[in-house]
């Protein structure tokens, strides 16, 4: 039986093929900044950087808005999904939208469009994907939905669900 276990590598996590599993494996991957960020001149990267906090949920670059949500693949073998924790371009209106309800819960608001802007590991065609945003919870990141009538691989996992070797692929290549 395969699973993940913790190393005393400089890699904490590592493919087990045994019985002895970590307690919590991996769910997710989050980006602390938008690709855009590395984009930028070493100098504007540095000075980007310098004004931004991390742990905020959206931010600008030269008049650019970005957002971050989190894009879930559910499990199709067992409960729960993986987690995409990525930012998507938005208009200000949506940054608006956001900060006029970021302390109560959105959950009935419309949804709203952005796109991605991480290239998401094992979707090479992912950076600029139109997303749906839903607001939710106020404690909780909006929830990014990749369009109905998209075809591209991410779409298809993420309304049909990924398989636990598709999970392993995932964490091997992140980690």
């Amino acid at each position: 039986m395969a699973g993940w276990k913790k190393s005393r590598s400089a890699n904490p996590w590592t493919l087990a093929t045994d019985l002895e599993l970590l307690e919590s494996p991996p769910t997710g991957f989050t980006w602390q900044v938008p690709d855009e960020v590395w984009a930028l001149d070493e100098k504007s990267r540095k000075n980007w950087f310098l004004q931004f906090d991390s742990s905020y949920e959206w931010c600008s670059i030269d008049d650019r808005w970005f957002l971050r949500g989190d894009l879930e693949l559910p499990y199709t073998d067992r409960p729960g999904a993986w987690k995409w924790g990525v930012w998507c371009e938005v208009d200000d209106s949506v940054i608006d939208k956001y900060a006029e309800l970021e302390d109560v819960d959105g959950s009935n608001e419309p949804r709203m469009s952005g796109k991605l802007a991480c290239k998401i590991p094992l979707h090479p065609d992912s950076l600029g994907l139109p997303v749906e945003i839903q607001l939710v919870a106020a404690d909780r990141r909006p929830e990014l939905f990749l369009p109905m009538n998209s075809v591209d691989l991410l779409a298809m996992e993420q309304r049909h669900g990924i398989e636990y070797e598709r999970y392993q692929e995932i964490v091997a290549i992140i980690l």
